[in-house]
């Protein structure tokens, strides 16, 4: 586990702003995706909903292979493992 560089800088998404102003979220986003890329990581845990959505669809575009997940999801599969 690892802390992503830049971790409170915005993906694009901002609500709406990914809408309103697109150029300048698609520029966030290769931002945020060339951090993510930096720290080689499998998993990418978010709680904000559109910043999930904004990277997922970045990741997909770029060809990452890296899954985006909500913390609670994370939670649930850990505690489905421990169960087990």
């Amino acid at each position: 586990m690892c802390e992503l560089p830049e971790s409170t800088w915005c993906c694009g998404s901002a609500g709406v702003y990914n809408i309103v102003q697109p150029e300048t979220a698609e520029q966030l986003l290769q931002r945020k995706l060339e951090h993510v890329e930096s720290t080689k990581a499998q998993v990418l845990a978010t709680a904000n909903p559109g910043c999930l959505l904004q990277i997922l669809n970045g990741a997909r575009e770029r060809g990452m292979d890296i899954e985006t997940k909500h913390p609670i999801s994370l939670l649930a599969e850990a505690y489905r493992m421990e169960q087990s």
